[in-house]
């Protein structure tokens, strides 16, 4: 009875430290998408020391996410050889 009680609180005890990992590293991920750009990879603090307008316009603004993903679809949709230069290249590297 002792053995199985003991046994049990092992399991229980790496049961809730496996959920505590989890945890933590789902708040590391929701901290990163609020305080670090996508794209370029700067830190809002950096950001928001260096520049005027700050981390927010520069998520709005510079590196505006749905951009990229409306970018991507006309490369899919544009015929292939009507690409220049820089569509080529970034067709070639998607």
């Amino acid at each position: 009875m002792v053995v199985s009680v003991i046994c049990l609180n092992v399991i229980f005890g790496i049961i809730i430290d496996t959920f505590a990992q989890l945890r933590e590293a789902s708040s590391n991920i929701e901290e990163d998408k609020k305080n670090i750009c996508f794209i370029c990879g700067l830190s809002r603090y950096i950001l928001d020391r260096d520049t005027e307008e700050g981390f927010d316009a520069h998520q709005n603004e510079d590196h505006f996410i749905w951009n990229y993903l409306y970018f991507i679809i006309h490369l899919q949709i544009k015929d292939k050889t009507e690409f220049n230069g820089a569509e080529s290249y970034i067709s070639k590297c998607i």
